[in-house]
């Protein structure tokens, strides 16, 4: 058995996620970038949420955490840097481990976007909630002098297996593939997936779900070991930690 999954748009680009256990019906907002919102979209479901994630500190997901906690009571797990911005029931840092329902995920330490983000790693349901880190066919920005930390953190997250699930903090899709094909142009996966991302937006719909398999097809920031992209910047024969820093700084002026 596996969990639901339900993500949808909250705000303007923010992704809302929940998940759930069928069999005990535990319910987990992973941040809350508007409460109404993912209160809404649980109403709507038939979900009652039980518990809320939270991967970083950073305002906008983080922001709707006590309204939401004040309507459903649930239990709030949090890194220790987010417990000025909500109200944490339950500090959580890396080796920990957190349940929902029947389910577990491993807490990793994720950092290079913010210092204290986690990502939640479920490895008996093959997925993980990354937030900011990992992006569909993207990631996040870099805090200064961190980024030797988000490529570990990249890399990491880059060993879970295929079929994982990623459930990713922003839909910034469309953009992240138009830099991905002036990387690596003739990338056939990378065609496909750019082609998508167009109708996805003309179609208005949400795109924040992805897989590990997918990302390493098509994410430039995943492939920073590969001999396409760092010759896209013109480092062939570099560290792949060079060349993910040269990446991200061309996606930053893209």
């Amino acid at each position: 058995m596996s969990l639901d999954i339900h993500v949808f748009r909250t705000l303007s680009d923010n992704a809302g996620a929940l998940i759930r256990d069928p069999a005990t019906q535990a319910c987990a907002a992973v941040d809350v970038p508007d409460a109404a919102q993912v209160l809404a979209a649980a109403e709507e479901k038939g979900w009652i949420i039980s518990d809320i994630f939270i991967t970083h500190a950073h305002f906008d997901h983080t922001q709707g955490v006590a309204e939401l906690k004040a309507a459903t009571g649930a239990t709030v797990y949090g890194p220790p840097d987010s417990t000025s911005q909500a109200p944490v029931d339950t500090v959580v840092a890396q080796g920990d481990q957190v349940s929902l329902g029947g389910f577990a995920f491993d807490i990793w330490h994720t950092p290079g976007h913010a210092d204290g983000h986690l990502s939640y790693v479920g490895v008996q349901t093959r997925l993980a909630l990354v937030g900011d880190v990992v992006f569909v066919m993207g990631c996040g920005r870099v805090q200064p002098g961190q980024m030797g930390a988000m490529w570990s953190s990249l890399a990491r997250i880059r060993t879970l297996p295929d079929e994982t699930k990623l459930i990713t903090g922003h839909d910034y899709t469309l953009s992240n593939a138009r830099f991905a094909i002036a990387m690596d142009p003739a990338n056939a996966a990378l065609q496909a997936r750019l082609a998508e991302a167009e109708k996805a937006k003309a179609e208005g719909r949400f795109w924040a779900l992805t897989t590990i398999g997918e990302e390493k097809a098509t994410n430039p920031f995943f492939r920073s070991s590969e001999g396409a992209l760092a010759a896209s910047v013109g480092l062939v024969g570099a560290q792949p930690d060079e060349v993910f820093a040269a990446l991200r700084e061309a996606k930053n002026r893209f």
